[in-house]
């Protein structure tokens, strides 16, 4: 053994050294890092042991110097100090813990501050509006219908937002949702001929032709029915709807575009047999059936439409007369009630007034002696009353 302190060799048994007098050490040298790896053994071994770490839960384990083995007073000196080492090192711990969670937070938030304040600054209605028109004007269509659903999600009713997207829809087919939006758009827009276009284009791409129809009978614009005639011929219109009439009515046909119609009275089918129509049909009193269609310059024939028409003439009440018939002394003057559009005729000797009586004009004096007074109203369509038949006697 070599002295500590100069480094002369001892011989086995001295308690001092020969050369300088240095007290001699029996312990080994005191190693604080064979020490630290001694004491984690240790705890190692007590932590497997113990049922309280069974979950895999780190437990602070308490009075670990108890379970430590028994050494001389230097080892429990040091058994002691790291023991109160053990003890401060969860505070310590903690505290790091702590800090680096605390950092952690704050640098996250200022990394979301820089991701989402510039999302936000893009993702408002006016910005997604302007990327979106941009994007389809660059025929981007899928990726401009993204932006429009967004934005039509921000403001669902949005003109320009429905309109976006029925226009997008239609551009990458998907006619059904074009529909949906466009019919929504010419809600709110009744004379948008482009509008008319896309919806237009839309049913005629799934074969609707029935919808096409009814977006010409809802509307007079000439210029939107032409656009309709584009695509489909349209049947022949009629200026009275069919329906129950009380005086004779003259039906008139007409086409988009100018061509010719062929129509039918009888309920045969106009394209096989109908007549070229020239002039207006007057239809009196009856039922009248008319189908009619339209023919174009290429031959082709639009759909036949038919209209039924019953024609019934108001039934007329008997003439009123006054004075009624009777008995007089003195000359009294005979008028009749004759209703707007008629003309009443009488006659005195009982005969029938319809084919021999005289149009009355004004009232007209009563006849001496004994007379039958006959009265009938012939209106417009020459239809008669019932007659009426009044006795009158006159002694002056």
């Amino acid at each position: 053994m070599k002295c500590k302190k100069c480094g002369k060799e001892i011989e086995n048994g001295l308690m001092y050294c020969p050369e300088c007098g240095e007290s001699i050490q029996l312990v080994p040298d005191y190693n604080v890092l064979e020490e630290e790896l001694l004491f984690r053994v240790v705890e190692d071994k007590n932590k497997a042991k113990d049922d309280r770490f069974a979950t895999g839960v780190y437990k602070k384990v308490e009075h670990i110097e108890n379970d430590a083995p028994q050494a001389s007073s230097i080892n429990s000196k040091t058994n002691n100090t790291k023991s109160n080492n053990t003890k401060a090192e969860p505070l310590v711990f903690t505290k790091k813990i702590k800090a680096i969670i605390c950092a952690a937070v704050i640098l996250i938030a200022i990394i979301g501050c820089f991701l989402i304040l510039p999302y936000a600054g893009t993702h408002t209605y006016d910005s997604l509006m302007n990327s979106a028109v941009n994007a389809e004007n660059n025929a981007k269509y899928a990726k401009a219908l993204g932006l429009y659903e967004e934005a039509y999600a921000l403001d669902n009713t949005s003109f320009e937002a429905i309109y976006g997207l029925g226009r997008m829809y239609y551009r990458v087919k998907d006619y059904n949702n074009a529909i949906k939006m466009l019919e929504q758009a010419l809600e709110m827009d009744p004379d948008n001929e482009k509008i008319y276009t896309y919806l237009i284009s839309s049913f005629d791409a799934i074969g609707d032709k029935e919808s096409i129809y009814e977006l010409a009978s809802d509307t007079d614009n000439a210029k939107i029915l032409e656009l309709i005639n584009a695509y489909i011929l349209m049947p022949p219109s009629f200026n009275y709807d069919g329906g129950e009439y009380d005086e004779d009515i003259i039906i008139q046909l007409s086409s988009t575009g100018g061509y010719q119609i062929f129509y039918t009275l009888n309920g045969k089918n106009p394209t096989t047999s109908g007549k070229l129509y020239t002039k207006p049909i007057q239809l009196k009193e009856g039922k009248t059936v008319i189908k009619a269609v339209t023919q174009n310059e290429a031959g082709e024939f639009s759909e036949v439409v038919s209209n039924e028409y019953t024609i019934s003439y108001p039934e007329l009440s008997l003439p009123v007369v006054s004075p009624t018939d009777g008995i007089y002394d003195e000359l009294v003057m005979i008028s009749i009630e004759v209703p707007e559009g008629c003309v009443a005729y009488y006659t005195w000797d009982g005969t029938n007034p319809a084919t021999n009586g005289i149009q009355y004009t004004e009232p007209f004096p009563i006849i001496e002696g004994s007379s039958v007074l006959s009265v009938v109203i012939v209106d417009e369509e020459g239809n008669v009353s019932p007659t009426y038949h009044g006795d009158y006697i006159y002694q002056p």
